[in-house]
This record gives structure tokens, C-alpha cells and sequence, in this order.
């Protein structure tokens, strides 16, 4: 492989003639004082990321006219420790996470702050992802000198999430903000109040969480006690639905009635809690 360009000691922007195309090759110095090319069987290489469509790969090399080759190779050094511990990567986390990563350091820099109203709840939801954001948050803090808050290494972790299930950052902030609203009708609908460290919300978020995640996709979990929660507590199931359908309009999906069964489950404990 030909270099074209150190982005920093352990990223390189290098010409594969197997595939006709840049790529961009991780390894421990493998960017420090580059002298020749780069065999395909260097034991230095730990990944090597090729961006397959078009559109993205020329987007990625203007960043890399653009951006600090110092930010976009500490973010492709955070995305080889992802696809180690995730598997392979969705092509786009290459660019967003390079730009994230250089507005970010640059409102660190100017004192501004970073605000994040779910850090609690991806703590709570994510804690693999959360993890793997704090090693990137050090990697970042060693390579750039710039220690970045807590609030944003729950972003972070959200980044990496949707770079593993190749969804953008925006989608991935939305779902948390539809977790947090349904919560917050559910506890209303309950007659309760919470602070995001009470112990009765973590189960409810879990719940949210999951289904969602069953919503986007499609699948559907059978509700064995759905005819019975029907009859038997038909003012929580018709609250329930009403969730539903709000979560069906802002996902853009259908929400089944066994998941609404689930949620009427939620809101008749959380209603047994308060009596």
C-alpha cells in the first residue's frame, strides 16, 4: 500500500492497488516516519478500513484537507477499538465521529460547555458503550491534550452505539429522547415523580429501550397475559395505547398490542407503588 498522508503516529491515509482506492490503515506507528510502502502483512496493521461507496470516500478525504489530521486520526483510532470489541462498523461513523469529535474539542477549548440530558440514562442503558467512550475520552485527552467532560463521553458513547448499528447520531439522539418522554408519561400516568437515580426507573428505561429497538426492526414479542391485562385492567391499556400510538408516530413503525400490553404492565406496578 502506497502512504498518501500521516494523519497521526498510528493512522496512515495509504493507496490500496488491491482495491483500487484509498484506505486507512491503523497500527502502532505505522504514521511515524513514513518512508516507503506498506505490505499488506506489516505485523504493525490492526485494521485497515476501506469506505466502499463513493460519496463517502470523497467526503472522507476532504476531510482530511479540512480537519486536523491529529482529530481524524485519534477518531479512526476510537472506531478500530469499536470494531474490535463490536464487530464490523457502518461506513458514515468515519465521517461523523471526525466531525463531532473537531466541534467538540473546539468548544472544549473556548470554555463552552457540553450539554447532554441523558447522560444518566445511557449510563444506565449503554454501560459497554459508556465504557469503550471512557477509554476513548483518555485516548483523546493523550493524543489532542484535551480532557473532555462526562457528558460528553456519554455522546460518545452513543456515536459508537450507532456505528455499530449503523444509525446515525441524530436517529440515536431521537430514541433517547422518545425513552425519556414515554418515562416521563408513564410516571404521570402512574401519579409518581422521579429523579433519574431512582431505582424504580431503571427497569422502565430497560423496558423502553428494548422496545424500541424491536419497534425499528420490525420484530414483535408475543405478550402470553395480552387478553387478560385487556379485560382485567382496561383503563391502563387504553393509557398504554395512547403511548403506543405516540411512539408509533415519532418511530414511524407499528406498535403491536402485545407491546402495549408490556407498557400497561409498567404503568399498573408503577400505580401499585404510589398506593
Amino acid at each position: 500500500m502506497r502512504p498518501l498522508k500521516a494523519l497521526n503516529n498510528n493512522v496512515l491515509l495509504a493507496y490500496d492497488p488491491a482495491c483500487g482506492q484509498e484506505v486507512v490503515v491503523v497500527g502502532r506507528g505505522l504514521g511515524f516516519r513514513v518512508s516507503g510502502p506498506i505490505r499488506p502483512d506489516d505485523p504493525r496493521i490492526e485494521k485497515v478500513f476501506r469506505l466502499d461507496e463513493s460519496r463517502n470516500r470523497k467526503r472522507f478525504l476532504r476531510l482530511t484537507e479540512t480537519l486536523s489530521g491529529d482529530v481524524i486520526g485519534v477518531a479512526e483510532e476510537i472506531l478500530n477499538l469499536a470494531a474490535a470489541r463490536f464487530g464490523p462498523l457502518g461506513e458514515e461513523a468515519h465521517l461523523t465521529l471526525a466531525e463531532h469529535l473537531a466541534a467538540t474539542v473546539d468548544r472544549v477549548r473556548k470554555g463552552m460547555p457540553i450539554p447532554n440530558p441523558f447522560l444518566a440514562q445511557i449510563q444506565l442503558l449503554y454501560p459497554e458503550e459508556y465504557a469503550l467512550a471512557g477509554q476513548a475520552v483518555e485516548m483523546i485527552a493523550s493524543r489532542l491534550g484535551v480532557t473532555l467532560p462526562e457528558e460528553e463521553q456519554g455522546i460518545l458513547a452513543l456515536h459508537l452505539l450507532g456505528a455499530w448499528r449503523r444509525e446515525s447520531p441524530k436517529v440515536m439522539a431521537r430514541h433517547q429522547a422518545l425513552i425519556r418522554e414515554s418515562a416521563a408519561f408513564l410516571a404521570a400516568e402512574a401519579g409518581i415523580s422521579w429523579s433519574d437515580d431512582d431505582p424504580r426507573l431503571s427497569r422502565v428505561l430497560l423496558h423502553l429501550r428494548l422496545a424500541i429497538d424491536l419497534i425499528v426492526s420490525g420484530k414483535a414479542e408475543t405478550n402470553p397475559v395480552l387478553d387478560r391485562i385487556r379485560s382485567e385492567y382496561p383503563e391502563e391499556f387504553a393509557r398504554a395505547r395512547r403511548l403506543g400510538d405516540y411512539m408509533a408516530q415519532r418511530l414511524e413503525r407499528p406498535v403491536s398490542d402485545d407491546e402495549v400490553g408490556y407498557l400497561a404492565l409498567h404503568l399498573l406496578r408503577l400505580k401499585n407503588l404510589t398506593q
